[in-house]
């Protein structure tokens, strides 16, 4: 890839203009003969711009021609390339063509090697996979992708990105045990799940990874191991602490995230006001809102709409 599609390109990223980008890249497409690593690149961030844009038929044509694509073209370690982003699975479901994202998850899983070149990638597809069913309430879907997850975690005690695989296959099983109504269950893996957080050891860690651009193979197949990236693993990990209803557990981990220097998104802090409230109050809330002056309630209850409940704060 050229210095100057990046430059471009990631300019565009960061303004959120996802229909420039869009452009940007299928230009880039017609202006000379792709490699493979480019070709998958520019596949895999038109689908990212329409799935952040919402257009499910379009999402869909493209991420198709992507799969077909990928089959011919890529190195079948790189297979899970394709169903590596929650956003566009989900994006795929608003116009109920989730089930082929399903059909491309299966073919990864089916045709794709398990090499340690492709491990991160391998988890960042069964991370997506899990984290759409949970939102899409498909729970008895979710087992076996779980087992995938636990079977991956278990071929390297050494990987570099087994923290963050272990939090978030504790955290996608906590779903699922929760909504299976075992609550022994959800009571033993938080404890165990705090446990493994209580002894992190930063100081082992870089504080951020190297930048990749989004989207690339070397991106989507990334370490880990970061402080960053675990404290994005731990606050995801705290909203579902907030949905699964273990509100004190989810107060304290958003406060040890802040501890750590992480800035929670308007997402994350509805999340840990509605723990604050359902353990501390009304008037906790008002003090963690007068403390965080850049989010005024009614954004939040955009985010977390039974914040709509508290009286005397909006």
């Amino acid at each position: 890839m050229g210095m100057n599609i990046v430059h471009s390109f990631q300019e565009l990223v960061v303004r959120g203009d996802h229909q420039g980008m869009i452009e940007l890249l299928k230009n880039y497409e017609q202006s000379r003969p792709l490699s493979v690593h480019e070709q998958g690149w520019v596949y895999w961030n038109v689908s990212d711009g329409y799935a952040l844009l919402r257009e499910p038929e379009l999402l869909y044509a493209n991420h198709r021609a992507f799969f077909e694509w990928g089959k011919e073209n890529l190195a079948p370690e790189q297979l899970h390339w394709i169903v590596s982003d929650s956003t566009q699975a989900l994006s795929l479901s608003l116009g109920n063509y989730f089930d082929h994202w399903m059909d491309w998850y299966q073919y990864a899983c089916d045709h794709a090697p398990k090499v340690d070149t492709n491990r991160g990638v391998r988890f960042e597809s069964h991370r997506a996979m899990g984290g759409s069913l949970w939102v899409l309430e498909r729970y008895s879907e979710m087992d076996s992708v779980l087992e995938n997850m636990n079977q991956l975690i278990q071929e390297d005690e050494t990987w570099s990105n087994i923290l963050f695989a272990r939090i978030t296959y504790n955290k996608q099983r906590l779903t699922k045990l929760y909504h299976a109504g075992d609550f022994a269950g959800v009571e033993a893996l938080v404890n165990e799940t705090i446990d493994l957080i209580d002894a992190i050891n930063d100081g082992a860690m870089p504080i951020s990874r190297k930048d990749e651009v989004v989207g690339s193979w070397e991106d989507i197949n990334v370490s880990r191991n970061s402080q960053r990236d675990i404290n994005i693993a731990l606050n995801n990990l705290a909203c579902i602490l907030t949905d699964i209803e273990r509100y004190e557990e989810s107060v304290k981990l958003f406060m040890q995230i802040q501890e750590r220097g992480h800035h929670i998104n308007a997402y994350g802090f509805s999340k840990w006001i509605y723990s604050i409230w359902k353990t501390r109050g009304a008037e906790a809330v008002k003090d963690a809102l007068a403390d965080n002056a850049s989010y005024e309630i009614a954004d939040l209850v955009k985010h977390t709409p039974k914040l709509s409940e508290i009286k005397g704060v909006a």
